[in-house]
């Protein structure tokens, strides 16, 4: 059997170091395979050194040349490994995700003039505006969730960004995150296991490496180094990193500019995400 060496994120290192049990292919893709451990956001993604370093990984060190099993497939997870049919994939040290970080004192110097218009900003601004004034996020939610096709919806990247921004605008706006977040947990079931995964990270704090740059620049009033991360962020997928911006960006405008639009623009017609659009 041949052995490929793999770093685990802390954030999995005690799902991976569990006893050996079954584990199902939930997506298998050159770059990524996504394995569902149990619970329906429970899930371990196994990503190659180009892949996208997802805040739960187990980041192989090797390109892998194929992952050897397809969707509904059964692998072996557990005991610090991951059994694929003649490759076991174990983890021989841990990584530490960034967190996003958070504006000492509220005080963020931040305009979204770096941003190109993006047309899921305005919906999350006015989900954004609703929370902060104390109103029912409920039926904003509930509209989000699971909507558009593929393994990360977009109403799912929109709210991660939303939950992301209310984070990194400051302290106060963090204090909204459990508020949100109360609305979200109960649909979870409604979305994919790895858009809920990932929800669910975001509601920690964790997102992928170019938008905890992204968060970097803002946090620090860096508007070269924002437009640039911006533009990583809005590559990544084929709708994922566009749609998870827009979240932050409307999230970040409700909470700096309560009385302001996001930008000016005839369509505001949310974009549907693309099967796929992670790996």
């Amino acid at each position: 059997m041949t052995l490929w060496p793999a770093a685990v994120s802390e954030r999995s290192a005690v799902r991976l170091a569990q006893p050996p049990r079954p584990a199902v292919v939930l997506g298998a893709f050159p770059r990524a395979l996504y394995l569902g451990l149990g619970g329906h956001a429970d899930v371990l993604p196994l990503v190659a050194p180009s892949g996208l370093r997802l805040p739960t990984a187990l980041t192989v060190a090797t390109e892998a040349v194929g992952w050897g099993v397809q969707p509904g497939d059964e692998v072996l997870v557990g005991g610090g490994a991951v059994h694929l049919p003649g490759v076991c994939v174990r983890a021989v040290r841990t990584w530490r995700p960034a967190r996003v970080p958070t504006a000492v004192g509220g005080r963020l110097a931040w305009s979204s003039a770096a941003v190109a218009p993006l047309a899921w900003s305005e919906p999350a601004r006015l989900l954004t505006q609703r929370l902060r004034s104390g109103r029912s996020v409920a039926s904003a939610v509930a509209a989000l969730v699971g909507a558009g096709p593929g393994l990360t919806p977009s109403g799912d990247d929109v709210l991660c960004g939303v939950l992301l921004g209310l984070r990194v605008h400051g302290s106060a706006s963090a204090a909204l995150v459990p508020a949100l977040w109360a609305h979200v947990l109960p649909r979870l079931t409604a979305t994919t296991s790895l858009s809920a995964a990932l929800l669910t990270e975001a509601a920690e704090g964790y997102g992928v490496p170019p938008v905890a740059r992204l968060a970097e620049a803002i946090v620090d009033g860096d508007e070269a180094g924002v437009a640039a991360a911006a533009a990583a962020v809005h590559a990544i997928g084929h709708s994922s990193g566009s749609d998870l911006l827009g979240g932050l960006v409307g999230s970040l405008e409700a909470l700096t500019c309560p009385t302001s639009s996001i930008h000016p623009t005839t369509d505001r017609t949310p974009r549907a995400a693309t099967p796929g659009s992670l790996p």
